[in-house]
Order: C-alpha cells, then sequence, then structure tokens
C-alpha cells in the first residue's frame, strides 16, 4: 500500500517555509525523521495528518487529503503531537479510551474497545495510573498515555512527534518493539519524529533528513553516513561500530 505520496509540497507560517518536492511512504515501513530544531519536522507531520494549510499535493491511500472524509481519515492516521494539553480532569483509563471514539461508527463503546485499552495500559505499564488523573502525572508517565491513546485507534498510519520523549531506556526499547511488529501485522507506516540518533539507528531503516525547511535526504540506513548527518545536524558526529550495530558519537 502507498500511504502517502507528496508532490512539490509547501507549508508557509510566518517567517518559516517547509518544503518538499517529492516523497513517497509505503506500508511495511518505519521511517525517521531527523534534524535539527527549527527544521520543519513537526510542520510535515501536521501537513500530512492534514491539521494545517499547505500548497501542493498529498494523496492519502490514493486520493488527496481533501477528498478523504475526516471520519475516514481518523481511521487510517492517528496523529501524537509533541505536547498533548487536556484541561479537563480525565482519569489515564479515559484519556487512553477516546483514543477509540473514531471508530464507534455512531454506537456506544464495547468490549472490544475495553478489551484494547486494557491491553495498551499492559503494554506500557499504565495498569496501576488507571484511575490517577492525566494532570496528576509525571511527563514520561504523561507521554505514555498519549502514545496509548494514539495506539488505541488501531490506525495502519502513525505519525509519532517525539514519541519517546521524556521515557526511560525500558519504556523506550519496549514501544520501539511494539511499533516494529505493530507495521508487520498491519502493513502499516510508522513516520516519527526522533532526537536520539541511537534508537533511530536501532530501529529504523529509512530516514528524512530535513535541514532550513527542505527535504535534504531521503535515504536507507547503509546510506546514512556520519558526514551526511553531520551537515543536517550542524554538528560533528561519529559512527563507533559496536557488535552488530552502529553508536552515535557527537564530537565537540
Amino acid at each position: 500500500m502507498n500511504w502517502f505520496k507528496v508532490r512539490d509540497l509547501r507549508v508557509k507560517q510566518g517567517g518559516f517555509q517547509l518544503r518538499v518536492p517529492e516523497l513517497d511512504l509505503s506500508g511495511g515501513e518505519m521511517v525517521a525523521i531527523l534534524g535539527p530544531n527549527g527544521s520543519g519536522k513537526s510542520t510535515l507531520l501536521r501537513a500530512l495528518a492534514g491539521l494545517i494549510a499547505y500548497q501542493g499535493e498529498i494523496f492519502l491511500a490514493g486520493r488527496t487529503l481533501p477528498q478523504v472524509p475526516e471520519k475516514e481519515r481518523f481511521r487510517l492516521v492517528s496523529y501524537l503531537p509533541q505536547s498533548a494539553h487536556l484541561g479537563l480532569p480525565f482519569e489515564v483509563y479515559y484519556v487512553v479510551l477516546t483514543g477509540r471514539y473514531p471508530l464507534l461508527a455512531g454506537r456506544g463503546y464495547s468490549a472490544s474497545d475495553f478489551k484494547a485499552v486494557e491491553k495498551l495500559l499492559d503494554l506500557l505499564d499504565l495498569v496501576r495510573l488507571r484511575l490517577r488523573l492525566f494532570g496528576e502525572l509525571s511527563g514520561g508517565e504523561r507521554q505514555r498515555v498519549l502514545l496509548a491513546r494514539a495506539l488505541a485507534r488501531e490506525a495502519p498510519v502513525l505519525l509519532l512527534d517525539e514519541p519517546l520523549a521524556a521515557l526511560d531506556l525500558h519504556h523506550q526499547h519496549r514501544i520501539m518493539r511494539y511499533l516494529r511488529d505493530y507495521v508487520r501485522r498491519k502493513d502499516g507506516l510508522v513516520l516519527a519524529v526522533l532526537h536520539d540518533l541511537a534508537l533511530a539507528l536501532k530501529y529504523f531503516r529509512r530516514f528524512l533528513l530535513l535541514r532550513r525547511g527542505y527535504l535534504y535526504g531521503d535515504v536507507g540506513v547503509e546510506e546514512l553516513s556520519p558526514d551526511l548527518l553531520s551537515r543536517v545536524m550542524g554538528v560533528r558526529i561519529e559512527f563507533v561500530p559496536w557488535e552488530n550495530e552502529r553508536l552515535v558519537r557527537v564530537k565537540g
């Protein structure tokens, strides 16, 4: 399945402009978006999610984004923003359950909805927090709740903006393994903004490199060289071989 096709995408926000001349994203892929702050990573995700105005063309599953009804788009694509604020005193269980709302189609929550929520609470170590108010949680706990909410929709396409922010190492790797299996099961797509280069190299096979609002590179893991990363990130980066992996070292 070709989930996204982008042609001459341009997004203007104030004095900033993002430009992506061409991009195709297919099922079975885990794609990381890398780049320094202000390079357009979050803007790209929001454009693909249909949340901001843009020029050019974005196709979702073969149709232009405006041609896909909102309810259908919500079933196909789940978006996790970089930060989210819930102003009401919702309990953790209910926050996660609301992720199922686009699937209801006019009916009430059913046993399958409750079962899906229980599974995600267990996966993300949230069972003991199920009755806690969202506003009382730590930053890492909130991030796990919001990720569980995004996953609850069971959409084949996941647009994740810094999904691992504030999480400890245990939960980072547990979530990445889950996402890898998720993509395989659903012929889905994970497109994620990441800042941890070592994690990106371990779990992702394709990388979109953004620099100054432009898609500077679209490369596979074997093409992702220290020189290319250094040019994009603006710091000197080296790879250190370790067993069958590559560790990342930033030089001052």
